[in-house]
């Protein structure tokens, strides 16, 4: 069968059809090219097992999270009423959606990751940070030859903190990935993949211990502010209705002329003052426990669905795969240069 050039067809002085019959029918043109039709398999072969062997396939491990998302409801508007307020669990909306998402591959939430000294399933406790370097292509730089990576962040050099960068690089790129899997529900899909199936489980949970403690810290900072003020006042206030009852106390024993009412004036004001400072502290103390329920209202919950188990599935091809799937794409392309040719060169 005559061969059927692809220029042929986009001039239109042949049919695809055409083509692709032509292509059907080189079994005799390989015949005749056997040989250099099995050295491109076997380049392919060799060169897809080379391939696999510098990307070999990686442990993934993949945890689940669900956060409430619970907007101002009618308790709330009822804790104002008395001068708290609460703001509901996410105010002004800055962690829904997909920045929620986003807080977990910050830089701020990467680093703190990464210089907490972490136990390993295997056994081994270190800095989390120099366990993902020393796998790392920055490892083999003599720059880097004895760096080491601690967790006060403060006392860390030039070269610490450039390498740390490097590493926060590596590790939002080609380790984690955070995702909402279903737009309506409030849950959360945080992954890492890396060879390392030890280091994949424990980046995962570091980083979701980590995110979840700035979250809750973040949207109960009001809250707590509030409740600080409110027990400073109540502190205060008690002593000074301590020292009433006190001053009240020593009035009421002076022995007063009854004839003398004048002389009843301190023992009147030391009373005065001790029920306007009992009044008082009872108010703050009233407020103090709005703003304690305000407070265990406003803290998320951050519940964990599902966690990463060991096995860990793996991702990416095996060795043997990759080979296949270069040796047939070398052969399938030995065999499409054939098909171009012209019959006379065939």
């Amino acid at each position: 069968m005559s061969q059927v050039g692809i220029i042929q067809v986009i001039q239109g002085e042949s049919t695809l059809g055409q083509w692709v019959l032509s292509i059907i029918g080189i079994g005799s043109s390989l015949k005749k090219r056997w040989k250099p039709w099995l050295l491109m398999t076997l380049l392919g072969l060799l060169i897809g097992a080379g391939y696999g062997y510098t990307h070999p396939q990686k442990f993934q491990a993949i945890l689940l999270i669900a956060v409430e998302d619970d907007d101002s409801n009618g308790w709330q508007n009822l804790l104002q009423q008395f001068g708290i307020d609460v703001g509901g669990n996410n105010p002004g909306g800055i962690f829904k959606g997909e920045s929620l998402v986003r807080l977990f591959t910050t830089r701020n939430q990467v680093e703190r990751s990464l210089l907490k000294e972490v136990t390993f399933a295997d056994g081994e406790t270190t800095v989390m940070a120099n366990r993902i370097f020393r796998q790392s292509k920055y490892a083999s730089k003599p720059v880097f030859s004895d760096l080491n990576f601690t967790s006060d962040r403060s006392q860390f050099s030039p070269l610490q903190d450039s390498a740390l960068m490097l590493l926060f690089h590596h590790v939002v790129n080609d380790i984690i990935g955070a995702d909402k899997p279903e737009r309506k529900l409030s849950l959360i899909s945080l992954t890492a993949v890396h060879q390392d199936k030890y280091l994949a489980e424990a980046m995962t949970r570091q980083l979701i211990e980590e995110t979840s403690e700035y979250y809750i810290e973040l949207l109960t900072k009001k809250a707590r502010l509030n409740l600080e003020v409110l027990r400073r006042e109540a502190d205060s206030v008690r002593i000074i209705m301590d020292q009433n009852m006190y001053s009240s106390a020593s009035s009421s024993d002076l022995n007063i002329n009854p004839n003398r009412a004048s002389l009843r004036i301190d023992q009147n004001r030391s009373l005065v003052d001790l029920q306007i400072s009992v009044s008082l502290y009872g108010e703050i103390i009233k407020n103090l426990k709005l703003a304690e329920i305000g407070l265990r209202k406003q803290t998320p919950i951050i519940q964990i669905v599902d966690v990463p188990q060991f096995p860990l599935p793996k991702v990416g091809l095996a060795l043997w795969q990759w080979s296949f799937v270069f040796g047939f794409g070398f052969s399938l392309a030995y065999m499409l240069f054939i098909s171009l040719l012209p019959p006379e060169k065939i």
